[in-house]
């Protein structure tokens, strides 16, 4: 505080010794270097100089003017009175002048030096001001911490209260929580074995599940796979298939099917096929004709499927379930081959379209040599032509 004091003291002199500066002085010194004012202030004395001088030599005329005018003078006496006062002039002209080249030479040396110090008091005013401004700062800063710190403490101490109040309340409702759940506990246990007893039930009824399970897997060739409260995966074996009148020399063997059945919000069923080449038919509205229907298509598509799988080794096919059409491709060409329902059975597979390099072919004019070609054959007579 007694810093601060003296800091203040400082600049209240400071203010004093500046103060007959004025607000025109300091606008010129804030626009304008001091080598300008300088030269200022020298030509400025050099005008009052010769404006000086002037004035003598109308001083001097007026009052010679006047004595001619008064009385009669002797012309003599008064040319060497005139001489006399006009050599008096010059002599103090030339002390004039020279006084004032010594003021002149003192006041350009003193200049610099005096503005460099008050340019230099300035500067340490300016620096005291900005101290005593962190000081002040810094004060109310600290009081402010001090402020805080306090209340913190005084907060802290009503916190803890209300927490150690909070902690013996919640004691003593523990206990009477472990209480009621010792109650609680033995009239479980009691449930408990009841449950035991309705458990063994339902493990009869899963045994008897299981069984039927395996009981329809024999009998219709299906198998879950697994299970789950919204889904289940189902396996699909074909049954026997009937025979074409001309069977092929090598009979392939079918893959199982499986897919996934999903039920939704609303008590609807979902189908997913875990095959790319089977599209699972439209869901029925029960489980049982879901699958009913599953088997019954694929039964139909199995040989037909299990011959894609064995030729897509060999060739460059791509099927498209939906429109029952299967595409080969070639570097030259690319044929379309219709493959019609109930293939190998009782349908036949025909060349649908072909688009060779110059453009579409008639699908006419070509044909294996055999009565009835299946796919095998079409793929190995087309992969001999090159159009």
């Amino acid at each position: 505080m007694a810093a601060a004091g003296r800091a203040r003291g400082l600049l209240a002199q400071l203010d004093e010794a500046l103060a007959f500066e004025g607000l025109t002085r300091e606008e010129l010194e804030a626009e304008l270097p001091a080598k300008v004012l300088v030269e200022h202030a020298v030509d400025t004395r050099k005008k009052q100089k010769w404006m000086c001088s002037q004035l003598h030599v109308v001083k001097f005329l007026l009052e010679f003017l006047d004595q001619r005018d008064s009385a009669p003078f002797d012309q003599k006496t008064t040319e060497a009175a005139v001489r006399n006062e006009m050599m008096q002039a010059k002599q103090q002209w030339k002390e004039l002048k020279a006084g004032y080249q010594q003021q002149v030479v003192a006041m350009e040396g003193a200049v610099p030096r005096v503005l460099a110090q008050l340019e230099k008091g300035q500067h340490l005013a300016q620096r005291l001001k900005e101290a005593l401004a962190r000081y002040e700062a810094q004060r109310h800063e600290a009081e402010k911490k001090a402020r805080g710190a306090r209340e913190r403490r005084q907060k802290e101490q009503e916190q803890l209260e209300e927490r150690k109040q909070q902690l013996e309340e919640q004691a003593a409702l523990l206990r009477s929580r472990v209480q009621a759940q010792r109650q609680e506990l033995h009239r479980l246990q009691g449930e408990l074995q009841s449950q035991e007893c309705v458990a063994s039930g339902w493990r009869e009824k899963v045994e008897r599940s299981s069984a039927l399970c395996q009981l329809l897997e024999t009998l219709q060739g299906v198998r879950v796979v697994s299970a789950s409260a919204d889904e289940i995966d189902v396996e699909l074996t074909p049954g026997p298939q009937q025979t074409t009148p001309d069977p092929q020399p090598a009979t392939l063997d079918p893959q199982l099917l499986r897919f996934t059945l999903c039920w939704a919000e609303d008590g609807s069923i979902r189908v997913q096929s875990h095959s790319p080449l089977f599209p699972p038919p439209r869901p029925c509205a029960d489980v049982r004709g879901t699958v009913l229907e599953l088997q019954q298509s694929y039964g139909q598509l199995a040989p037909l499927l299990a011959e894609i799988q064995a030729l897509q080794t060999r060739f460059s096919i791509d099927w498209q379930p939906q429109e029952h059409q299967l595409r080969f491709l070639q570097p030259s060409a690319i044929w379309t081959l219709a493959v019609e329902p109930g293939y190998p059975v009782w349908g036949g597979v025909r060349l649908l379209a072909v688009q060779g390099q110059r453009g579409p072919g008639d699908p006419g004019a070509w044909k294996p040599p055999q009565e009835t070609p299946s796919l095998r054959d079409w793929l190995e007579y087309l992969s001999t032509l090159d159009i």
